[in-house]
């Protein structure tokens, strides 16, 4: 990346991909590009069902797609996506023993003699069933990413999140301008098109309703009224030029006086076309519950590294340790290093005894 108007213009791209979905490959290209990677992908998590779903992929071969999905039961960073925190960047080869990934039965059978070499993979959404990642794969050429490649991908995922987001509110489905308004008239959270200045220029018919309740917006001569503190602070940021040109989105959580809260979530819509007839969406609904899964809690909790939540990842569906070991591309010993550590922090002595311990943690939402 060269200039900030480089960066600017790139952030602009990720967000018109909230509203047209096909345009991941080609943005995902320039990411690629921008990092001085081969690969990129887009994909969408079931980590309790043990499945992958490619959303969008750049330069990928024809068949990769296929085997990344068939063997993500044995992928050794998928059990690591409940535990990252959202936008949190994860490098390969920073983050994991990079020689014993690629000898792991997961990049054995997807990736080795592709040339590639190291992967950075960000995720930006987390549900109470799934999560999201972006991830650029690099060469053998290339090598290891480097601390501006680190930074780069940290300053991306922001905006990538965001866009993801207002994509999934919206149904994940392609959407031109000559079509936004039906889509948003069909959404079940309240969506507005409003001017910087606040002037309503469309409102779907649950945004009439929440304005309807002046807890936290309340319409006034068709301006789009803040009522509350933390309202304040998004229409100040909606506002202001220069917060709309440095940030290009937002996300914020506004709450009314009885303790209710909507998560806010903008995007400037200038090159959505002239149909859309305002330059910025704005999507209010409730706060998605966290992701709270057994393995999550248990690395919060007991203060797991990464190795350790590997292999207790693996543990938890069944693997013994040789075949841990295989998978996690490591010598057995080294796996029962951990497991040790793992008997030590949970103060269990046997893998049934942990097993148990560490599912007593499930909370209701993934029973």
């Amino acid at each position: 990346m060269k200039s900030h108007q480089e960066f600017s213009d790139l952030i602009g791209r990720v967000y018109e991909c909230a509203l047209d979905t096909s345009l991941w490959t080609a943005v995902l290209g320039e990411i690629t590009d921008a990092l001085g990677g081969t690969m990129a992908d887009l994909i969408v998590s079931h980590p309790l069902e043990r499945k992958q779903v490619t959303a969008a992929v750049y330069n990928w071969p024809e068949d990769l797609a296929g085997l990344v999905l068939s063997n993500a039961a044995i992928n050794p960073g998928l059990p690591l996506g409940l535990t990252v925190p959202l936008c949190q960047v994860f490098c390969s080869t920073r983050d994991l023993d990079i020689e014993a990934f690629h000898r792991s039965r997961y990049w054995q059978t997807c990736y080795a003699g592709r040339g590639l070499y190291d992967y950075i993979v960000t995720p930006v959404t987390r549900t109470v069933t799934s999560f999201a990642t972006w991830g650029v794969v690099g060469s053998e050429a290339k090598g290891a990413y480097t601390d501006d490649d680190i930074e780069l991908a940290r300053l991306l995922s922001p905006h990538i999140k965001r866009s993801v987001e207002i994509s999934g509110v919206i149904g994940r489905q392609r959407v031109e301008a000559g079509t936004l308004r039906a889509a948003l008239g069909a959404l079940a959270a309240p969506a507005l098109i409003i001017e910087p200045d606040g002037t309503i220029r469309y409102r779907n018919e649950a945004a009439e309703a929440e304005l309807a309740t002046r807890r936290i917006f309340r319409e006034h001569k068709d301006r789009l009224i803040a009522v509350t503190p933390d309202a304040l602070k998004v229409m100040a940021a909606l506002s202001s030029r220069e917060t709309r040109q440095a940030r290009k989105g937002l996300d914020a959580f506004v709450t009314d006086g009885r303790g209710r809260t909507l998560h806010v979530t903008w995007a400037e819509l200038d090159r959505a076309g002239e149909e859309v007839g305002s330059p910025i969406l704005m999507l209010l609904r409730e706060p998605e519950a966290a992701l709270t899964t057994p393995l999550g809690t248990a690395a919060s909790l007991y203060h797991l590294t990464t190795a350790e939540t590997q292999v207790l990842g693996q543990i938890l569906h069944g693997h013994a340790l040789a075949e841990v070991a295989e998978i996690l591309g490591t010598a057995r010993s080294t796996v029962k290093t951990h497991l040790d550590a793992l008997y030590r922090k949970t103060q269990t002595r046997r893998q049934a005894e942990l097993v148990s311990r560490i599912m007593s943690l499930a909370s209701p939402l993934t029973l």
